[in-house]
């Protein structure tokens, strides 16, 4: 056949198409090769080598896209996923509190499942030096990094908060109380309504809202540090130096215990910065870098297994008799950094497959940790007329409450989350991009490439 014949339409098409493929070939070998030339000027002059600035884009850890290869972080997701079920299943253990037996005995196994609390603040450490590795210095940075830490986490917290209002003071009646609606205010601020309670909960109006408090204070801290620049991790060393160690030192004694701290009475905020929960962001900092850095072991599954099921093993003897009980470095935290570490080494070293189950979890794991309470009160009105006896009835909740709070949190994630939060991100961003964009990027990126920078912030 001759070889017109084969393709004889095609043909002109083809070609036309292999010449623009061949021209933009062209055309970013010539910017890479410019790029090079410019790398090796930057580093004759002492300066930052590396992509233009107008080109670096900050990374979403909302996506999780920071990984080395470009992959999301499917591991992270599914420890998200892991400690926000295990605060569903400590809350969920109290539908067998009152039963005798091995209903009592099943509630006492899971009380340690509360550590999901310190494993949500090792998180967050690691993700914020992840996310924040291509930083810039730049005050346009810091504040993509601000407006997606707010749309991240308040716009759902707020909604859930007008949720509480009407259900916990029986439809619109709350609304027109001021008294009532002060502590809710507040919390919407994610101040602490009042650190002198006992415990840990400063007694939120919407309870599970204060770790909300510490994760924001952290945020702040992260995001003021960031107008430093380069010393900003410096600048940050000082600060917990000053709260976690000088001051509590400076005012009468050192010591872990989260929930025996003395209390500010000057700022409510300021109890936050001192309780050494914050410890836990640090250390997962240090893991962050630690995810960074090239440091490394020996490619070993088996030694990094052996290492994380030692930990675990010691943790639960530990809570077993007595020694590890609650939150904190002092508790749960020092073993459960010790697991940390070793799943990012493991990661580190490409060795963690996880299920694709837990990823899906740790999607909606923000909106299962804040809805699943209410889930927990709908389930329980909606099953109370049915005819059993008590213990029966305790059970039934038990094995119903969580299967009904994951399917409810991932409604609550697809349907009100994403779609809230994508909105207040577009508009915080939009606010001020304009403001920013000429002001951070040299004059040859051009206002679209500054307007793009900022819009596909951190």
């Amino acid at each position: 056949m001759p070889w017109k014949a084969a393709f004889p339409s095609h043909l002109p098409h083809f070609r036309r198409n292999h010449g623009a493929v061949r021209g933009r070939s062209s055309a970013l070998s010539g910017r890479r090769t410019d790029a090079r030339l410019r790398n090796r000027e930057d580093l004759h002059s002492g300066q930052r080598s590396g992509p233009p600035p107008g080109n670096q884009t900050c990374p979403d850890e909302h996506l999780l896209q920071m990984s080395t290869q470009g992959k999301k972080l499917a591991w992270i997701q599914a420890l998200r996923g892991i400690a926000a079920l295990m605060v569903v299943m400590v809350h969920d253990r109290g539908a067998l509190v009152g039963d005798g037996g091995a209903g009592r005995m099943v509630a006492n196994a899971l009380l340690p499942m509360a550590m999901g609390v310190d494993l949500f603040f090792l998180i967050s450490g690691f993700l914020m030096v992840l996310t924040t590795r291509d930083f810039d210095g730049s005050k346009a940075y810091a504040w993509a990094f601000t407006a997606k830490r707010i749309a991240r986490i308040w716009p759902l917290y707020a909604i859930v908060t007008l949720l509480a209002i009407a259900v916990d003071h029986h439809g619109l009646h709350g609304f027109a109380d001021r008294s009532v609606l002060l502590p809710y205010l507040e919390g919407l601020a994610f101040i602490p309504h009042n650190p002198a309670a006992s415990g840990l909960y400063f007694q939120m109006a919407v309870g599970v809202a204060w770790t909300l408090c510490f994760e924001c204070y952290f945020y702040l801290v992260f995001a003021l540090c960031m107008l430093f620049g380069r010393w900003r991790y410096g600048v940050m060393a000082g600060w917990f130096a000053l709260t976690l160690i000088a001051i509590p030192v400076l005012r009468g004694g050192y010591h872990l215990g989260v929930a025996s701290q003395p209390l500010v009475e000057w700022s409510r905020y300021a109890n936050l910065a001192i309780n050494p929960i914050v410890w836990e962001f640090v250390f997962g900092m240090l893991a962050g870098w630690l995810y960074l850095s090239q440091f490394t072991i020996k490619r070993n599954v088996m030694i990094y297994s052996s290492v994380v099921l030692l930990t675990a093993t010691l943790l639960i003897g530990w809570h077993r008799i007595g020694m590890v009980n609650f939150f904190g470095p002092a508790g749960w935290g020092a073993p459960l950094t010790i697991l940390f570490l070793g799943a990012v080494m493991l990661a580190k070293n490409g060795a963690m497959r996880v299920p694709a189950g837990l990823v899906w979890l740790g999607e909606a794991s923000y909106s299962l940790y804040l809805v699943h309470v209410y889930v927990f009160v709908l389930a329980q009105r909606v099953m109370m007329p049915i005819p059993m006896g008590a213990d029966s009835f305790r059970a039934m909740l038990f094995v119903a409450r969580p299967v009904l709070a994951v399917m409810g949190a991932w409604l609550v994630f697809r349907y009100v989350e994403a779609p809230a939060s994508a909105w207040v991100r577009k508009c915080l961003l939009q606010m001020t991009h304009r403001r920013h964009a000429q002001r951070s990027l040299p004059a040859w990126a051009g206002p679209e490439s500054s307007a793009r920078r900022i819009s596909d912030g951190p």
